[in-house]
């Protein structure tokens, strides 16, 4: 029954929020073509420089293979955990939605930045390595921003249409429900970089010899 209960809310929530949904997706999916885009406006300079670290981030790599999964684990889930954080304060903070949206529409860039560099460069290498560095995390990662986006949306708005902050009674319900978008994201942060840390640099391994 509550499995059941917990299904139909969930249903009636994306009903309702279909166009912030819409909405989130579109400006995530925006960010990533300005990202694909933003790399034709690189300099000969600039691309050497970034083809120049690749390279030597690649045959490092391929070469020892070492790479300090524990290191890298702090380091992604931290700076990850900060993005959907301040997505999420942004929300909650009513006036800081737009920061929110703009942190989603960056990280967007940084995913379409990323994956266009590689492909503009080394053509079908390119998306191999795309594919083996990004991809594994990535399917967590986006979910849990476009989640801890919606959420921030929906939150904010309610928030202003029915000044919630100025009736101390009406603020639990929401903010606990929303809560629930940042603990669910912030599971599926850790969960990425556990696949950043443990399982990317085994694929990153495999392609790397293979295109280096």
């Amino acid at each position: 029954m509550g499995a059941l209960r917990l299904e139909q809310d969930l249903a009636q929530h994306v009903r309702e929020n279909m166009g912030v949904y819409f909405f989130v997706a579109l400006l995530f999916t925006v960010g990533v073509i300005f990202g694909a885009v933003a790399v034709k406006a690189l300099t000969i300079e600039q691309k050497a420089e970034l083809m120049e670290y690749l390279n030597l981030f690649l045959r490092d790599v391929a070469e020892d293979g070492q790479l300090a999964s524990q290191d890298l684990l702090g380091q992604a889930v931290w700076s990850n955990l900060k993005t959907v954080g301040l997505i999420w304060l942004g929300g909650l903070t009513v006036i800081g939605l737009p920061l929110a949206l703009v942190l989603l529409f960056t990280k967007g860039f940084a995913c379409g930045f990323t994956v266009g560099f590689l492909v503009d460069e080394i053509s079908w290498r390119g998306l191999v390595v795309a594919a083996a560095a990004v991809l594994p995390q990535s399917l967590l990662l986006i979910p849990a921003v476009l989640m801890v986006g919606v959420g921030a949306t929906c939150f904010a708005l309610f928030a202003a249409r029915h000044g919630i902050f100025s009736r101390r009674a009406s603020v639990a319900q929401p903010f606990f429900s929303y809560a629930l978008f940042f603990v669910v994201a912030a599971a599926l942060v850790v969960v990425a970089g556990l696949l950043e840390a443990y399982v990317t640099p085994v694929f990153m391994r495999t392609v790397t010899r293979l295109v280096v």
